[in-house]
């Protein structure tokens, strides 16, 4: 299903269009012009609406002031300027029309962050994307229908994303510390980081943002290099998970496959060669398909909506 929600506000000034990708670790956006030259660029912290609307709003408007910075553009343009917002969080509830209402731009769309990142990746071809970084979500076109898959906030989805990754290897401490499990370097190494103290780590998961688990992504992948079981056992499940969903998902063998996000490329060689022999690189990125699309909305050399 492709969700969007759709603003306009009448403007008489010069037609500016911004890109959007916002996810869980950071904001990008893409400053164009009508014609759809590229004027400047901007880059802010993290912006899932799920997770934390005020600072999604935030770090969306600060990319995009950054990108009318770097066009010597004046910031009272933003007001002005047309924008497509691919972000995280999207498609769950009203939070789509909740983020739409409070940014600054004159008309605006929402867009989940999949959908962007399909059309970056394959344009307008038939193919599946598996988007997985701090957070993950699937997407598939056949024959002109897309679909999704997770994409669900971590607690209760976005297998094989960065977010579950971390929050699977403070479990797996906490487990070591019970004496549930055997200790291995990995878990010793989180153990010494929290000085060995399972109340911290207990504080530290409550309070922690999605982006915040991810930042113990990397060490799993480390240690599994150095065949840690522990970092072995957790990237094993996850890899599980992402082939049963995209066993779901691809409705046909001969679909091209696109990894993308922080980890999607890590991903890619412990795959099963089922999914390796139709992997392809992206055409893009996200942001090239926020861009592409936000012009076809707005750009009326492109026949989008005229101020």
């Amino acid at each position: 299903m492709v969700l969007y929600w759709y603003h306009m506000r009448m403007s008489e000034e010069e037609r500016l269009i911004f890109g959007i990708d916002g996810g869980g670790t950071g904001c990008r956006a893409v400053l164009c012009d009508d014609s759809g030259k590229r004027l400047g660029h901007g880059r802010a912290g993290p912006a899932n609406i799920m997770t934390g609307m005020e600072l999604a709003r935030d770090n969306i408007t600060e990319a995009c002031l950054l990108a009318l910075e770097d066009a010597d553009l004046p910031a009272t343009k933003i007001g002005d300027a047309a924008a497509l917002v691919g972000v995280a969080g999207a498609n769950i509830g009203n939070h789509a029309a909740r983020i739409m209402k409070v940014l600054p731009f004159g008309r605006s769309v929402i867009e989940t962050d999949a959908v962007i990142a399909l059309q970056g990746a394959i344009g307008d071809d038939d193919g599946v994307v598996a988007i997985i970084g701090t957070g993950s979500v699937f997407i598939s076109r056949s024959a002109g229908k897309v679909r999704t898959a997770g994409g669900w906030g971590f607690m209760v989805g976005d297998l094989g994303s960065g977010a579950r990754l971390g929050r699977s290897l403070l479990q797996e401490a906490l487990l070591v510390y019970d004496g549930v499990h055997q200790r291995t370097p990995l878990t010793a190494h989180v153990l010494e980081h929290f000085r060995n103290n399972p109340q911290t780590i207990v504080e530290y998961a409550h309070g922690a943002r999605p982006g915040e688990f991810g930042t113990f992504a990397p060490l799993i992948l480390e240690f599994a290099i150095k065949q840690d079981p522990t970092a072995e056992a957790i990237l094993h499940e996850a890899v599980e998970d992402i082939e049963e969903t995209l066993a779901a998902i691809m409705v046909d063998s001969g679909q091209k496959l696109c990894l993308l996000g922080g980890l999607g490329g890590r991903y890619a060689p412990m795959l099963n060669e089922t999914y390796r022999k139709r992997l392809v690189q992206p055409a893009g990125t996200a942001l090239d398909g926020a861009v592409e699309l936000a012009l076809r909305h707005f750009s009326q050399n492109r026949g989008g909506s005229a101020s």
